[in-house]
């Protein structure tokens, strides 16, 4: 066992768990950083609860449906192994890799910007670690087709943190959880975890050119986990109105269209798929063909978000016009060119896992950028100028760095 975890250690936290060690400089330096500010606001426990599960949840689900390492898992499975061992070696490192680079920033800013009591704080690590190795047995119950008893189990939870709202309840439940989980993962097998690549079947086609866009729709649906995540958007679009009606007095519209692009699985296509981006690169004439399509194609899933967006907040708050579909449009045209242009400029390289490469540090500067345009512009003229005049530059920048490939 302790030969398996030092060999999958390695695999995601790198040779000399470098990735471990940045990551703990990273929430030191965040909690201390917010900590000295003094910056200081009330934060309802259960949210800590919440976010500690079902976000640590999320990350490890990432790292299980991953298939950067599954080559790895192959080679093990050569050997000679315990399967129990294997299994629990398995679920131990994803669940620290999960805790370690993933959640211990989200626990350093909830942290240092709220006061706990020591009870709260022992019951959101233990339902982090309640959710990593709940998820993996959920993970293992999908594949064997129990989905509903994974979603009930899921929505159990949920409802003794939403409702309950009790350090000792959900205290009760998480350890409960957590000894059900590992007393199913006893029974399972190492394969349960092992998900091949499998060789599609080639499709002949007989038109004179292929369609870059019908390509990628292909390629958004053969990777189910970039759909979910742009299913989660559209979730969080319907919310968004709910959430804003808590503040008075701001512009909260641009603000939403804003947070929708965070979209990351669609915005590192290349960086995610190497093979493509070889390709992509080599061919002549493709880097402008590629890029004005790619930028099509995430512009159509910006607007699909925001549609649902703008829908959500048409029946929560009301008053919409054409300037707000205007202002959709061009923020989602705006986003989804920026992300190009990064894309295809400076691709995410030496990614070991997909969590690492959605959760990378660069997400968030196509965000940002556009936060930045809706927070500071006040009046919707002076936007649709501004953003107009943004997007003509935009354009000119893809077409520049699409004619020098």
């Amino acid at each position: 066992m302790k030969n398996t975890i030092k060999a999958l250690s390695k695999q995601f936290f790198g040779a000399k768990y470098e990735s471990a060690r940045k990551s703990l400089l990273a929430a030191i330096i965040l909690f201390i950083a917010l900590y000295a500010a003094e910056f200081q606001v009330e934060i309802a426990p259960f949210i800590l609860y919440l976010t500690s599960t079902f976000f640590t949840a999320g990350i490890m689900w990432q790292l299980l449906t991953g298939r950067r390492h599954m080559e790895t898992m192959l080679g093990m499975f050569m050997l000679p192994f315990d399967n129990r061992s294997f299994v629990f070696s398995y679920v131990l490192v994803l669940g620290a890799n999960t805790l370690i680079t993933k959640t211990l920033l989200i626990w350093a800013l909830f942290f240092a910007v709220a006061s706990w009591s020591i009870w709260e704080i022992s019951v959101a690590i233990i339902c982090g670690c309640m959710a990593c190795v709940v998820t993996a047995a959920g993970y293992r119950m999908c594949r064997k087709g129990h989905i509903a008893l994974t979603i009930l189990w899921a929505v159990g939870i949920l409802a003794v943190i939403l409702l309950v709202r009790q350090w000792a309840a959900v205290l009760a439940v998480s350890t409960a959880s957590l000894a059900i989980a590992a007393v199913y993962l006893t029974f399972a097998d190492a394969y349960d975890f092992y998900s091949p690549v499998v060789a599609k079947k080639s499709v002949r086609h007989t038109g004179y050119a292929g369609s870059v866009f019908v390509y990628l729709t292909r390629y958004l649906m053969a990777n189910k986990n970039y759909l979910v995540n742009t299913v989660g958007l559209c979730a969080i679009a319907c919310f968004l109105p709910l959430l804003f009606g808590e503040f008075q007095g701001l512009n909260m519209f641009p603000i939403g269209l804003a947070i929708l692009c965070l979209n990351t699985p669609i915005c590192t296509l290349l960086s995610g798929d190497p093979d493509l981006e070889q390709a992509t690169r080599m061919l002549p004439g493709q880097a402008g063909r590629f890029c004005r399509k790619y930028c099509l194609f995430i512009f159509t899933i910006n607007s699909i978000v925001a549609s649902i967006y703008l829908c959500s907040w048409q029946i929560v708050n009301g008053g919409l016009n054409f300037v707000h579909v205007g202002t959709l449009l061009i923020f989602a045209l705006q986003s989804a060119i920026l992300s190009v242009i990064l894309e295809w400029k400076h691709p995410i390289r030496d990614w070991k896992t997909e969590s690492d490469l959605w959760h990378h540090p660069r997400k968030y500067l196509v965000p940002l950028i556009m936060l930045l345009v809706a927070a500071f512009v006040g009046t919707w003229t002076l936007a649709l100028w501004i953003c107009a005049a943004v997007l003509l530059m935009e354009c000119c920048v893809l077409f520049f760095v699409t004619r020098r490939g």
